[in-house]
């Protein structure tokens, strides 16, 4: 073999390598945002959406108004949203007047899914109605003996301000009235149940993935939590394949 042929086929072979590198590169895509829609749809399903859309998917789970910042700041391709964009917005910007806009952003759903009240496994009561929970939430009713129970303080557990699933909670249920400052604040959508489940005074709220052992749930009071994937304008093609992806799962999450 002469040199010429094999310095061609080095060449070939380099050229081959680079492109197989930045196709790779080019098929990472960045997403965080909401644990509801990571926990519903997105972490269960990740290995299916991977191989189904073609795209590696680097996920960081950090609330809706930290997906909505990365999305803003041009950190990530796509923000998972777990509540009305123009509420994570107005949140965010009034603890931090004009950090974010929302301005042409497009969100896409991908799914719903059922957020549930919780009370912890111990406390004898077990049914409340919508307006009680409305007032246990936003301080009105401050002990479990107004609604049947013991002569204890209640203890809301609620997430941080900006966190999709306590947005939708005060939108929806509250007619957006804030979640009583007294509640005590979690990071995580996960830890709300945690806590209920070691607090025999807690109430708090979840879904189906993370409300388990030690928490009971409260029958008749849903809100309806719409899942979605936010693009800073229209989603491009890698984005439309993940959202198609993540839509086929997201219809059968409950």
């Amino acid at each position: 073999m002469s040199l010429k042929l094999v310095t061609t086929l080095t060449s070939g072979a380099v050229l081959l390598l680079s492109a197989s590198i930045y196709s790779a590169s080019a098929a990472e895509l960045k997403i965080s945002g909401a644990a509801a829609v990571a926990g519903a749809i997105v972490m269960p399903n990740k290995a299916a959406i991977e191989t189904e859309s073609g795209l590696t998917l680097n996920v960081t789970v950090n609330g809706d108004g930290n997906g909505v910042k990365d999305l803003f700041a041009g950190k990530v391709d796509a923000a998972m949203i777990a509540a009305p964009i123009k509420v994570t917005e107005s949140q965010l910007n009034k603890v931090s007047p004009g950090s974010v806009s929302v301005a042409g952003f497009e969100v896409a759903p991908v799914g719903a899914i059922g957020i549930k009240f919780a009370v912890n496994a111990a406390n004898p009561v077990k049914t409340l109605t919508e307006a009680q929970i409305k007032d246990i939430f936003t301080g009105k009713i401050t002990s479990w003996k107004e609604v049947g129970g013991a002569d204890q303080p209640i203890l809301v557990v609620a997430e941080a301000p900006g966190f999709g699933t306590r947005s939708n909670i005060v939108a929806s249920l509250l007619g957006g009235a804030e979640i009583t400052d007294k509640a005590r604040v979690m990071q995580a959508l996960v830890q709300v149940a945690q806590v209920v489940a070691q607090a025999p005074n807690a109430i708090g709220y979840g879904n189906s993935n993370t409300i388990k052992q030690g928490a009971v749930v409260v029958p008749g009071t849903v809100v309806k939590q719409m899942l979605g994937v936010a693009t800073k304008g229209a989603p491009n093609a890698d984005v439309k394949k993940l959202i198609a992806s993540m839509a086929k799962y997201g219809a059968s999450v409950n």
